[in-house]
């Protein structure tokens, strides 16, 4: 009924415009009658006034009006647009992102939450799973299939760690029993953690959190989309290389789970790549004590501050999609695995140059990119991105995706 009225009053309005019309083309002359003393016209510059002579109205001589300047008034702080840090190779990463997101739907896959006593386990997993579909839409712009059932537990630490799997890194002191908020257990497990007490510590300090605020539910959002890349690398690897675990080197693999992690923020909260991605920022440490370091010298896991492998390395990983043309260089250089195999010979004293030859030789063959090229490209994308990242900051603007 009220959209039928909206389509009377528009129409009642458009049979209205003729007369409108008609009546402005009256327009007023020197002695010529006029209906009420006092009232103004103004025409082509020319302002007449209607005057009472005798018994008569009638319209004056009319006075030419001096044009008047305005000053123009100062842009709005709140309403100018934010400009977001750009460059050739996020502007072409939006462009990717766009594209792959277009039509995308959730890619298949067989997830089970298990959720444990408290009301922040119950949020915690509110938020996971409506970042689920998001993080499985990356999976279809990968092109990988989930074919391992999965299973993530969301809950505080007492009851998390009789479910973790023993020998892996998750049972281990850096996992459930200690600091880690999130974590993937390996392919063979199917097994994805959060952990309640994770996120409400730091360093032994406990953490105020509300998870009704952008801040902490991005937070959560971040970290689980993160953990699912991780599973998507795993899967990638045993699918093309028969490998039980990752076949990208450490640089790769958590930078490109933080790249993957935020072209998912993006796709749920339907914004740019280029807008989601400056949750790179609170990686604040690392912006503003920047120290540019080797790729090679990330290719295996040393135990390094995060600023390498998570911070320069989410740089990398977006210098590799942007240079490949392809979202899914994040997971799938173990296609390459059978090539790049018959040219190198495993020699266990030399790991980390046996990984960076693979990773050379799998640009090559996947996307005929040279490694030396890359590198020094990766490097120069890193430093522009810390710099514009630091004006960032220093502009004190949200390095949340979205105000809601």
């Amino acid at each position: 009924m009220r959209l039928s009225r909206g389509l009377i009053v528009l129409a009642l309005s458009a049979a209205l415009l003729p007369s409108l019309t008609t009546l402005a083309i009256a327009a007023p002359k020197a002695g010529a009658s006029c209906s009420k003393a006092g009232a103004i016209s103004i025409v082509a510059g020319k302002k007449f006034t209607c005057i009472k002579v005798g018994k008569k109205l009638m319209w004056d001589k009319g006075v030419i009006q001096k044009p008047t300047n305005k000053p123009t008034p100062a842009p709005s702080k709140t309403s100018a647009a934010l400009i977001y840090p750009t460059s050739p190779e996020i502007l072409k990463i939006d462009q990717l992102v766009e594209k792959a997101f277009a039509n995308a739907k959730p890619a298949q896959a067989t997830i089970d939450f298990q959720v444990g006593p408290g009301a922040e386990s119950a949020e915690i997993a509110a938020i996971a799973k409506a970042s689920l579909p998001s993080a499985l839409v990356i999976a279809t712009a990968m092109q990988i299939d989930l074919k391992t059932p999965l299973t993530i537990y969301i809950g505080k630490r007492d009851w998390l760690a009789p479910k973790m799997p023993a020998g892996t890194w998750c049972s281990a002191p850096m996992g459930v029993p200690g600091p880690a908020s999130a974590g993937f257990c390996g392919l063979s497990t199917g097994t994805v953690f959060l952990s309640v007490d994770g996120y409400l510590e730091n360093e032994g300090r406990k953490i105020t959190r509300d998870f009704s605020k952008i801040e902490d539910r991005h937070l959560i959002s971040m970290s689980f989309t993160h953990e699912l890349i991780h599973f998507m690398q795993a899967e990638a690897a045993f699918q093309y290389a028969q490998s039980k675990g990752n076949y990208n080197p450490f640089w790769l693999s958590e930078g490109g789970a933080n790249v993957g992690a935020l072209m998912a923020q993006a796709h749920l909260y339907k914004i740019p790549y280029s807008h989601a991605r400056i949750f790179i920022a609170t990686y604040a440490n690392c912006i503003g004590n920047f120290k540019a370091s080797q790729i090679k010298d990330h290719i295996i896991n040393t135990s390094q501050s995060n600023c390498g492998p998570y911070y320069e390395g989410f740089l990398w990983s977006e210098f590799l999609v942007a240079s490949s043309g392809n979202i899914a260089s994040l997971i799938d250089l173990a296609k390459q695995n059978e090539t790049v195999g018959r040219e190198l010979i495993w020699d266990p004293s030399k790991e980390a140059e046996f990984n960076l030859n693979k990773l050379a030789l799998s640009m090559k063959y996947g996307y005929s990119i040279n490694f030396d090229e890359f590198t020094a490209g990766a490097h120069a994308h890193a430093e522009r991105s810390t710099a514009q990242l630091l004006q960032w900051l220093n502009a004190k603007n949200s390095i949340y995706p979205t105000g809601r």
